[in-house]
């Protein structure tokens, strides 16, 4: 099996375990394919589809899958807290040609500070596993919103590019309802991330040659990164 199939089996996967959460529920989600086709800027042929779901723990929680069919295919996922729990943002990418992984990324980043004991432990069970998820990646400099337990690798083979997945599907199932925090601290967390990753030019770079650069932007401000509700908002 090429590891493109490989990778959109996983995000299948990654998705139908967003929704076996505990207390999960799909929240609605846009079709941006037809968007683009009505709109009438797709520039080549994709795949993609998105889930979002809501759980007690998760206000957020972003599972994509984008590929160009043939030639690479994207998994991205991303979960944000509820503004009242104490816990770390969730991001995991795997970047895949029909041959060759070129990246995995995962990451619990930090929020408040009561999230870090999480963080902590995470980063300690993954040490032991570092070595053979592949040689590592220099980061650039956006990625300081990362913990420095951030996990940035080349899978060197299969079984490395599996390791990968097993490890950020079993990093998901790690956010359960935490203790509480203060939501305003929280929110700013949360925007401090969403500007680091916004800017983040690659991603826009590839949307944008396959949609169109308008709504490659729509995209991200609207359903990638949007930005963070008002602490009374989300009350």
């Amino acid at each position: 099996m090429s590891l493109l199939r490989r990778l959109e089996d996983a995000a299948d996967a990654l998705a139908a375990t967003a929704l076996a959460l505990p207390g999960a529920r799909a929240l609605p989600m846009e079709d941006w394919l037809a968007r683009a086709a009505v709109a009438g800027t797709l520039r080549r042929p994709i795949a993609w589809r998105n889930t979002v779901v809501r759980t007690p723990a998760l206000r957020r929680l972003h599972v994509e899958y984008f590929a160009i069919p043939g030639e690479i295919a994207v998994l991205h996922a991303c979960a944000f807290p509820h503004l009242d729990q104490a816990l770390p943002i969730y991001g995991f990418d795997v970047i895949a040609g029909e041959d060759r992984a070129t990246g995995c990324f995962l990451d619990l980043s930090p929020t408040v500070p009561q999230a870090d004991v999480l963080i902590e432990a995470w980063g300690e069970d993954v040490a032991a596993q570092r070595a053979a998820l592949g040689a590592s990646r220099i980061l650039p400099e956006w990625t300081a919103i990362f913990s420095p337990r951030v996990v940035a690798v080349r899978p060197a083979d299969a079984v490395a590019f599996q390791a990968g997945l097993d490890l950020g599907a079993a990093t998901l199932r790690r956010l359960a309802p935490a203790g509480g925090c203060d939501p305003g601290a929280m929110a700013a967390a949360q925007a401090r991330y969403i500007e680091g990753q916004r800017r983040n030019d690659r991603t826009r770079r590839m949307l944008a040659s396959c949609i169109g650069a308008d709504l490659a932007d729509a995209f991200i401000a609207e359903c990638l990164f949007p930005p963070v509700p008002s602490p009374a908002a989300a009350a």
